[in-house]
């Protein structure tokens, strides 16, 4: 199973906060904005671990283990670790049935890449909405209080924001100014897809993305991106 769709999908998550802070000026103060980069400044001072995992109706086919740090550039660089081993290649089978099925086989992995693939590509959209859409969202965006777990929060949230049917609700917590969760509800290829980001503070640090989870109900698919162990490698 390819890796790199699974990467695009992450780093579109991580493009949210671009995304927020531009919608999210539009109804706080300019302070906002600043909250945000002293944020981002912050995190590059931490290392942390990540953990990606690709479920199948139900069942785990990938998961991935990495070190993760900002560079000099503000790049992120991924180290990999040690982590669960992947199922092991079914063995070889000669003959026509044989070289058949291993060609099914490939076929499935090369869909099921292109699904991820474009799965990943419709999520990094919303990061990176036209500047009509952005205006569009802007302009008609409900704002409200959260309820229930996100209760305390501030809420924006707005319907048809990159295409016909999809929404999109952010929460905040108005005394950090901090990203508190993101939900998108989206249609790919005329099918309902879901993307969720939670975020979480670290004791006396900054706030980061602690998790993002998308879900294609129709092929039964889930990935899933976790991000613990914060350390700070900078005084």
């Amino acid at each position: 199973m390819r890796n790199k769709p699974i990467f695009n999908v992450l780093c579109a998550a991580i493009a949210f906060v671009g995304l927020i802070s531009s919608v999210v000026l539009a109804q706080n103060p300019p302070s906002f904005a600043d909250s945000q980069k002293a944020n981002l400044q912050a995190l590059r001072q931490y290392t942390w671990k990540s953990r990606t995992e690709i479920k199948l109706k139900g069942e785990s086919k990938n998961v991935k283990l990495e070190q993760v740090r900002y560079d000099l550039n503000g790049k992120l660089q991924k180290t990999p670790l040690g982590g669960t081993p992947q199922a092991a290649p079914a063995p070889e089978q000669g003959g026509r049935g044989g070289r058949l099925k291993k060609k099914v086989i490939e076929n499935k992995k090369e869909e099921f890449g292109e699904l991820m693939q474009g799965l990943g590509q419709l999520v990094a959209s919303y990061g990176h909405l036209p500047p009509d859409k952005m205006q569009a969202f802007k302009a008609s965006a409900n704002v409200g209080r959260g309820e229930g777990a996100m209760q305390g929060t501030a809420q924006i949230s707005g319907a048809n924001v990159l295409q016909q049917g999809d929404s999109m609700t952010i929460w905040i917590d108005p005394a950090s100014q901090m990203m508190r969760r993101v939900e998108i509800n989206t249609i790919y290829e005329k099918k309902p897809a879901t993307l969720t980001a939670d975020y979480r503070t670290v004791a006396n640090g900054p706030t980061y993305m602690a998790r993002a989870v998308l879900v294609y109900p129709d092929k039964q698919v889930e990935l899933t991106v976790d991000a613990y162990e914060y350390e700070r490698t900078q005084p």
